[in-house]
């Protein structure tokens, strides 16, 4: 598969990815959702890591620190992201979530010491008044505490990033999606224990294993695969660019699927978010090609 195929189906399952969640909220918590679809997608992907002795690679001990805080972060990241599901919309959550090329810009500013341009902070201006105009919609509904919720994994997923690009070279993307999968599920362990004896929500339901299946399979499985395979073999900054859009087709789901109705103000925060996630972009490639 080439990086570009890897990338378009990567945007396609990652669109998917709210709907998914939402669907899990109804029967599960949030961490123990996380959790257990960690343990699915680590089986699915069991079969490809005892090939090529992969698994030896994931219990490599100087590579170990950096797969833990990769897994650690990535984990409670999306913990509290399909948390927050259970408030807001999946619509929401896509558009919300784009905040990430901000936080993006702020670890580049206090790592490289990078100052961002009039045109960067424009850009990112439009970010946070595109998130604001759909946070401003959701006001007087429970959703805002999602939204919130939300604004406060971006960070993580960069912070998971940075570990993982500083592995050493000839790591393939079944490792680094199993690592992913096997030390978030470690990490994320002794929380989803004790909560699960605090009352923590789960079922075993058709719908809910049917859900269950579709996040370790889609989620925590093929689109770490997809995603590594893809950034792997094409610059990081265009493959972001590509990606930035799902939350048009995360909307569009969602409404042909009948789980929400799309407000005139969530389509003018899509649209004033995705310019300013664009625009960065389209900085941050234009950037890395003069260096």
């Amino acid at each position: 598969m080439t990086p570009l195929a890897a990338l378009l189906l990567c945007w396609f399952v990652t669109a998917l990815w709210p709907i998914v969640g939402a669907s899990g909220m109804r029967y599960f918590s949030g961490l123990v959702f996380t959790e257990a679809g960690l343990a699915v997608g680590l089986l699915v992907l069991t079969p490809w890591l005892l090939r090529g002795g992969r698994w030896k690679t994931l219990l490599d001990r100087r590579l170990m620190p950096a797969f833990f805080w990769m897994g650690l972060f990535s984990g409670a990241a999306t913990a509290i992201y399909v948390a927050a599901l259970a408030y807001t919309t999946p619509a929401n959550a896509a558009v919300t979530a784009q905040v990430e090329v901000i936080y993006s810009g702020i670890l580049s500013m206090w790592l490289l010491g990078e100052r961002p341009s009039a045109a960067q902070t424009i850009a990112s201006a439009l970010v946070i008044a595109g998130t604001g105009l759909i946070m401003a919609h959701d006001l007087s509904s429970p959703r805002w505490r999602g939204d919130l919720m939300i604004l406060a994994t971006p960070w993580m997923y960069q912070v998971s990033h940075i570990f993982s690009k500083k592995l050493p070279p000839g790591i393939d993307p079944v490792e680094i999606s199993g690592a992913r999968a096997l030390y978030s599920l470690l990490a994320l362990a002794p929380f989803c224990a004790w909560a699960l004896f605090h009352g923590a929500a789960w079922s075993v339901a058709p719908a809910a294993l049917g859900a269950l299946l579709l996040q370790g399979g889609l989620q925590s499985s093929l689109n770490f695969v997809l995603w590594y395979a893809a950034i792997q073999r094409m610059d990081l900054a265009k493959a972001t660019a590509v990606l930035l859009s799902y939350p048009a087709l995360t909307m569009l789901f969602s409404w042909l699927l009948g789980r929400e109705s799309v407000a005139a103000l969530q389509v003018l925060g899509l649209s004033v978010t995705l310019a300013g996630a664009f625009w960065i972009s389209s900085l941050t490639v234009a950037r890395t090609a003069e260096v």
